[in-house]
């Protein structure tokens, strides 16, 4: 019997895992239903699909003059996040991170970036570290040839529309507790007061070349259950996603029951064989659980529970909207780095 203190991080309750309506949320959106409009657009639905509940939030969501400008999926650029973002200047100031003329930026296949004034530039150190830290293996399939990958995208760092990012958390703290949006953002974005976000190992993790397409795709999601109290071990469990196929100009019912992700073997993308924690090949299914280590906590910390619940959400949010994933090569590169 391990001898470590574990700690929960996860404070969605099980029954929703699987994207199943809870019997508390579920009563909650009758409440609403009964006094309000409840057709919505699809990205609207997903978020309230996710979001910790209260009466209040339904209602303010419903009453379409309380709903922020940024859920207009209408604006929204091609395969980006499901919430659109307004393209108006952002007032908060540049970073004083790396930054290179756009002369010389250029994207990993060499043509020149679009950005019209700097570029966050990527750290291989970071990227090593993750690396070292994960044995150099993909953490589900346990294959070499490993790349280090972003649990919240690099093309929401804010390297060519700031003012994109700055409206994404706004419209996130309009569905969800303030204090733990302003946590995960924290773990990004260590200058509060700019849009540019910082790398660290934390927000990093190992997948093969496909299992990155497939997380950039939407394809899965990964839960955060629970962590030691020393930090060096982490638990985590394993989703398929279903992706809904939806025009996002049609509305949705609020009452519309999500796609249940449980007992997926796949996500339109064919099975998936991995290693995980025995060593013996395992069919990926969504609540398939693994456990991910660290010889050492500070130089090589784990990835932060806060991040990996945001993309818990985020992923799931995608599929319910049917929105096309997360395209980090429509930014900027193809999201890989390499040491």
């Amino acid at each position: 019997m391990s001898s470590h203190t574990w700690i929960d991080c996860c404070q969605e309750q099980d029954d929703e895992r699987f994207s199943e309506r809870s019997t508390e949320r579920r009563q909650v959106f009758e409440d609403a239903a009964a006094r309000l409009d409840t057709m919505i657009p699809p990205s609207v639905w997903a978020f309230l699909q996710v979001t910790d509940l209260e009466i209040r939030l339904i209602s303010m969501v419903l009453k379409s003059e309380r709903c922020p400008a940024t859920l207009d999926n209408n604006s929204a650029p091609k395969r980006t996040h499901p919430v659109a973002f307004s393209d108006n200047d952002s007032s908060e100031s540049r970073s004083q991170c790396s930054q290179v003329p756009t002369s010389k930026t250029r994207t990993r296949s060499g043509k020149p970036s679009s950005v019209s004034e700097a570029s966050v530039r990527r750290d291989v150190r970071i990227a090593k570290r993750s690396k070292e830290r994960d044995g150099n293996l993909c953490v589900l399939s346990r294959m070499g040839a490993a790349q280090a990958c972003h649990i919240y995208p690099w093309c929401a760092f804010g390297a060519q529309s700031t003012s994109r990012v700055t409206n994404f958390w706004k419209t996130l703290r309009f569905f969800g507790p303030t204090d733990k949006v302003d946590a995960w953002r924290a773990k990004i974005f260590l200058d509060n007061g700019t849009p540019y976000g910082t790398e660290t190992v934390e927000n990093m993790i190992t997948f093969n070349a496909t299992l990155h397409n497939f997380h950039c795709e939407g394809a899965f999601a990964l839960r955060p259950v629970r962590i030691t109290a020393d930090k060096t071990q982490l638990e985590l469990e394993f989703h398929w996603l279903k992706r809904q196929v939806r025009d996002s100009k049609v509305m949705v019912d609020l009452l519309e029951l999500p796609m249940s992700s449980r007992d997926l073997k796949e996500s339109g993308h064919g099975q998936f064989f991995c290693y995980l924690d025995n060593g013996v090949p395992t069919r990926l299914v969504s609540g398939q659980r693994f456990t991910m280590t660290t010889d050492d906590p500070v130089n090589k910390p784990l990835p932060d529970p806060g991040l990996l619940e945001l993309q818990w959400h985020l992923q799931r949010i995608l599929a319910m909207s049917g929105a096309a994933g997360w395209k980090e090569d429509e930014f900027d590169d193809a999201g890989v780095i390499e040491s």
